[in-house]
């Protein structure tokens, strides 16, 4: 095995986690065999990638590859726009209001073409990511009828609505150019904590490239596109009388909190999917919280904590880290960010 440290990557910060399961799902899409996600051991573990051919010239190749595909292919989803003549992503899921009937089945037909295109391409990732992003809620109206188009996205999805912004327009898009515009190399400076180029932030103290995975900060670019990639692995649920439920995400509304865990050992994606997405994971993210901050029931099984606990120890989780969302700016476009993380141990050795 070969491992590949994002050496830069601290634990109690969202983007360091979600920078290693983007890159994992990039490089293993790519054709990368025998993928695994670890944590180096010690007071200070960072995250690892490994595979037999893990070297920092494969996975930067890789990651450049991925990056030039989704920016220079003219039929590529992020490329595809609702409309002629304008510039908001088809298959972004929070999007300005669609005032229309015809509006909105012009919209669904234009997102179920692009579907059909990468199924028929077995383009089995991007729709992964498509998937966990979710979509504009059509279904969804509050007691005066108007629609609730956001009710139906990622919590994860963060990108500021302020100015019509939109986060395959705003983020994937401009991410694409600058990551496929490097070498191998430089992308492989950028994850291995080498140096840290913000294109797309132009290097701003109060750069927003982490898009609510960390604090404003100038952010690598590889990193942050692995980071977007990362909700790939966070499915959601769609309900038509709420919010969808976001894996990895226990909170009412666009708050709360998010939750990874921390392991022994080291999980294929394939397992580390299946622990994102348990029910034993969310039970023990919420130790400590009261029920109503994070809308569950008061009659909800007391023992529930301690079976989730040892469901996790037994898998070898040693560790849930814990985010809370933070809201700022404006109300009718606020900007939301996961903050410094809270380590809550399972007691595992």
């Amino acid at each position: 095995m070969t491992d590949f440290v994002l050496a830069s990557a601290e634990p109690m910060t969202m983007l360091s986690h979600m920078a290693l399961y983007g890159l994992a799902a990039i490089v293993e899409d790519g054709g990368l065999e025998g993928v695994r996600l670890s944590w180096t051991a010690g007071m200070t573990p960072r995250p690892v990638l490994s595979a037999p051919q893990a070297t920092p010239e494969t996975v930067g190749e890789i990651v450049r590859r991925h990056a030039a595909r989704h920016h220079d292919t003219p039929e590529s989803w992020p490329s595809r726009r609702i409309s002629e003549g304008e510039q908001r992503a088809l298959m972004s899921p929070r999007i300005s209001v669609i005032a229309s009937s015809e509006g909105w089945r012009s919209l669904q037909d234009r997102r179920h073409d692009m579907l059909d295109r990468l199924t028929d391409v077995r383009a089995l990732l991007d729709l992964r990511l498509i998937a966990a992003l979710g979509e504009p809620s059509y279904w969804r109206k509050n007691r005066q009828g108007q629609r609730l188009q956001d009710d139906g996205a990622s919590r994860l999805e963060m990108q500021p609505r302020n100015q019509g912004s939109e986060f395959v327009g705003n983020r994937i898009r401009p991410l694409a150019a600058a990551v496929a515009a490097r070498t191998a190399a430089a992308i492989c400076d950028g994850l291995l904590g080498r140096s840290v180029r913000d294109e797309i932030g132009k290097d701003r103290p109060d750069s927003r490239t982490p898009t609510g995975f960390a604090s404003p900060r100038p952010t690598d670019n590889a990193m942050a596109w692995c980071a977007l990639w990362g909700i790939s692995q966070f499915p959601i649920a769609q309900r038509t009388n709420g919010f969808a439920i976001t894996s990895g995400h226990i909170g009412r509304g666009t708050s709360g909190y998010f939750y990874v865990p921390v392991w022994d050992g080291r999980w294929r994606t394939a397992r580390h999917r299946t622990i994102i997405a348990s029910e034993q994971l969310s039970q023990f993210a919420a130790t400590g919280l009261s029920l109503d901050s994070i809308g569950r029931a008061s009659d909800d099984d007391p023992s529930s904590g301690e079976a989730a606990r040892q469901w996790l120890v037994s898998r070898g989780v040693t560790a849930v880290v814990r985010f809370p969302v933070y809201r700022f700016g404006s109300d009718s476009a606020p900007e939301r960010r996961a903050m410094l993380g809270e380590l809550l141990k399972t007691g595992r050795r």
